[in-house]
């Protein structure tokens, strides 16, 4: 699933978090765990609270997402540099692996 192609761009973590949850149709309770209870949950989607990252990699476990895109409302790189090296047959590696490898390392050229 393209996170990108649920219609508008959602702004805030809690909004993506908020709008994942309801796609899974989870509750906040449900979404709860050890160190992440629902009432933290609850403030992050109110924009009262920044989850940790030890919550947000909780949080985008359980709900089928990126840390990455959960932060940030972007496809992360490096899932999409592992679709394409694990799709790609032989030869040399397409450009577009280069360059995504390239700027997960932050490495110039």
């Amino acid at each position: 699933m393209n996170r990108d192609s649920v219609g508008r761009q959602m702004t805030t973590i809690g909004e993506r978090i908020r709008q994942r949850r309801l796609a899974l149709g989870l509750s906040q309770r449900d979404l709860a765990s050890e160190g992440v209870s629902y009432a933290y949950i609850s403030r992050i989607e109110a924009g009262t609270r920044r989850p940790s990252v030890r919550a947000l990699r909780t949080l985008a476990t359980k709900l089928d997402a990126s840390a990455y895109w959960l932060e940030t409302g972007q496809d992360d790189p490096a899932q999409e540099l592992a679709r394409i090296v694990l799709d790609h047959r032989a030869g040399p590696l397409p450009r577009r692996a280069r360059t995504l490898a390239r700027s997960i390392l932050r490495h110039p050229r």
